[in-house]
């Protein structure tokens, strides 16, 4: 009994030895293992890696995470060079993925396909959207992405390629109020070489020196790495330039003329500042354009309406993006879109009162606003110097760019908008009216003028524009012959009153702030007042102050718009409106919008357009020897403003007719010329015959 026991005592010790070490043994394969597999990374901590890379254009990360086979199936720099390409071609902005993770895929040992989607912004195709699946491989201890160009779009597998084909949207014209085009779709002519066609290299390259001035070490350069069938441009011209140049160089072998559409100019440099023109798109301009598919050898509208109206203008890109076979054979159109032609823009410019302006005003630097006193519409906005718009399409010479870019007058300064002057004389008109208004003064309110004025009380003695003054007179008179000492004396009395009383009425009649003008970028003017000079020059508003302002000068600015603006209000009994220079802009049409009305009375205004008849009419006028002889009754006020950068005076002269029944408002302002009844006085004379015979 004792024995069995113990025999199976030992038995069972002998066992549950032997159990223990294959227990052991089994735990020494199984861990390693356990271990093994708790240490292998998830798939999609790399697919994540992979896509963000993609979201961020970080195309050589992305290269790091593919498999070696794949790595061997396509060099670095080509999986670089194939995604930019795809990218910018496709008008790629933005890529969006996401996926979903499914932790059943994610236990695969070798292999593992992982559902992923992708949102690709383009600029010109909007959203386009693929879902795909990316193929990972375990190797090396480590997830690879088994990359194929499917990956990218799904369709984009062996030898095909993608597509992307541009559409490009006829641009919109801009036109006058009649309809005619001031900007529009033409023909140029391109001129270049076709290097197959050369016999006679030399040749070819000094008859393009001589008639086209292109330089031979350019157009070498242009066309030497060409193909020989190859049109290698080379200068671009108008059709008349072309026609000239053919006669001496379009036989020569190699020499090609090439028509092309493109934005042309037909009246030139008329109204260039009011058109604007158009130039190749810059890197900062991209930076908000490329969202509306504008690539870097796009034209972009500068300035006046064509900046001002782009959008309208210039329409919406189209496109296509498939992909084809390696002959051409379409395998999917991943995404289209047609493009959408521009729509005109019609002005209240009229073609012909336009070009009289700018010849009226000639070869000097000022400007002319001419408007429709009814409805306020812009019939004329004339600058001088101007610049032809056709040239940023035709192309400059060197010297050509610096002579404009380089000219002191500034040829790209639109001068009735944006440019602010002392007006002078011409700001006499709103004085009047406070001073009727505010003052006390009657039409009749009588002065006398020495030619000298001492009323600043600290010695100071201010002259008149005549030296030997103008006798007895009355407020109207004082008008009419522009006498600065009746001014002088009604800037007193304002000032005496209330500082800001002058101030608050040139605001009233449309000074210190933009007209509302719909179309350019206008300047405000300054009109000075207490609070701005203690702000902005840090000293007291002071009696001379007053009178300086009186008369247009000191501080003072404005536009010569702005002074249109003022007296179309003047010629409608008192009522402000904002000035019309577009009439329709693509669907959408645009009216004058009231402002209010004038700060004084229908009765004061009557008085004030009787004495600016006078300025005209009456022997001492002070514009009377300019329209002598003339059949037409005109309402005006000339100016000569004093300037502190020249001694010579800019001349203005501020106008509605006819007097009695105002059709047209008509501005004529010349800078640092002289006398405003010298200067812009007859200018205006001659553009209001014209305009009144017609």
């Amino acid at each position: 009994m004792y024995n069995g026991l113990n025999f199976c005592l030992g038995y069972a010790i002998g066992l549950t030895m032997k159990l223990r070490l294959v227990l052991l043994f089994a735990l020494l394969l199984i861990v390693p293992a356990l271990s093994s597999c708790s240490s292998q990374p998830s798939p999609y901590t790399v697919m994540e890696s992979y896509l963000k890379a993609w979201e961020e254009s970080r195309y050589g990360d992305m290269y790091d995470l593919l498999s070696t086979a794949s790595q061997v199936s396509i060099p670095r720099d080509k999986f670089i060079q194939r995604y930019q390409a795809i990218t910018e071609g496709s008008t790629i902005l933005f890529v969006k993925t996401s996926f979903t993770r499914d932790d059943q895929l994610a236990k695969a040992e070798k292999q593992v396909k992982l559902p992923f989607s992708v949102v690709m912004t383009t600029g010109l195709l909007g959203e386009i959207r693929e879902d795909n699946v990316l193929p990972l491989v375990y190797e090396q201890d480590k997830w690879h992405v088994d990359w194929s160009p499917s990956l990218i779009f799904k369709e984009l597998s062996g030898d095909n390629r993608i597509l992307f084909e541009p559409e490009n949207p006829v641009r919109g014209s801009i036109l006058d109020r009649k309809g005619r085009p001031l900007a529009t779709n033409g023909t140029v002519v391109s001129v270049g070489v076709e290097p197959g066609q050369i016999k006679d290299e030399a040749g070819v390259l000094s008859a393009l020196q001589q008639q086209l001035q292109i330089e031979p070490d350019r157009a070498k350069k242009a066309y030497q790495s060409a193909r020989p069938d190859w049109f290698v441009p080379l200068k671009t011209l108008s059709v008349d330039q072309a026609k000239a140049a053919y006669t001496k160089i379009g036989k020569i072998p190699g020499v090609i003329f090439r028509d092309e559409t493109a934005r042309v100019y037909p009246n030139g440099p008329v109204a260039a500042n009011v058109i604007g023109y158009m130039s190749k798109v810059t890197a900062e301009d991209l930076k908000t354009l490329v969202s509306r598919g504008y690539g870097e050898d796009d034209l972009v509208g500068r300035a006046g309406i064509e900046g001002w109206a782009e959008k309208t203008l210039a329409g919406e890109k189209g496109a296509k993006l498939s992909v084809v076979t390696p002959d051409g054979k379409t395998v999917k159109v991943i995404a289209e879109k047609p493009a959408k032609n521009g729509q005109d823009v019609q002005l209240s410019i009229d073609l012909d009162l336009q070009k009289q302006a700018e010849q009226s005003l000639g070869p000097q630097a000022g400007g002319v606003v001419m408007m429709d006193v009814k409805d306020n519409s812009i019939l004329a906005l004339a600058t001088y110097p101007r610049f032809d718009p056709n040239q940023f399409i035709l192309g400059f010479s060197d010297a050509g760019w610096n002579e404009l870019n380089n000219d002191p007058l500034n040829p790209f300064l639109d001068r009735p908008v944006a440019s602010t002057y002392p007006i002078g004389s011409v700001f006499k008109v709103v004085t009047m009216a406070a001073a009727l208004d505010k003052g006390g003064f009657t039409p009749n309110s009588p002065f006398y003028c020495t030619g000298k004025w001492d009323g600043l009380g600290n010695g100071q003695i201010l002259g008149d524009w005549l030296p030997q003054g103008h006798g007895h007179l009355d407020l109207s008179e004082g008008l009419e012959e522009s006498c600065d000492v009746v001014f002088y004396e009604l800037g007193k009395k304002l000032d005496s009153i209330d500082q800001n009383l002058l101030p608050t009425y040139a605001r009233g009649f449309g000074y210190g702030k933009p007209t509302g003008l719909v179309g350019l970028a206008e300047a405000a003017g300054l009109v000075p007042d207490p609070a701005w000079k203690q702000a902005n020059k840090h000293d007291n508003w002071y009696l001379g102050d007053s009178v300086n302002l009186s008369i247009g000068q000191g501080y003072f600015l404005a536009t010569p718009l702005q002074v249109a603006n003022s007296y179309a209000a003047v010629a409608r009994e008192g009522s402000p409106m904002t000035p019309l220079l577009v009439l329709k802009s693509g669907d959408q049409s645009f009216q004058s919008q009231p402002r209010g009305a004038l700060p004084t009375s229908k009765a004061t205004l009557d008085v004030v357009r009787q004495a600016m008849k006078g300025v005209t009419a009456d022997s001492k006028g002070t514009a009377y020897y300019a329209f002598q002889g003339s059949r037409l009754s005109v309402a005006a006020k000339t100016g000569s403003a004093e300037q502190s950068q020249s001694t010579d005076t800019h001349a203005w002269f501020a106008s509605f007719a006819p007097a009695d029944n105002p059709e047209i408002v008509l501005l004529v302002m010349v800078e640092a010329k002289g006398h405003g009844a010298e200067v812009a006085a007859p200018v205006a004379r001659k553009i209001l015959d014209g305009y009144f015979e017609q």
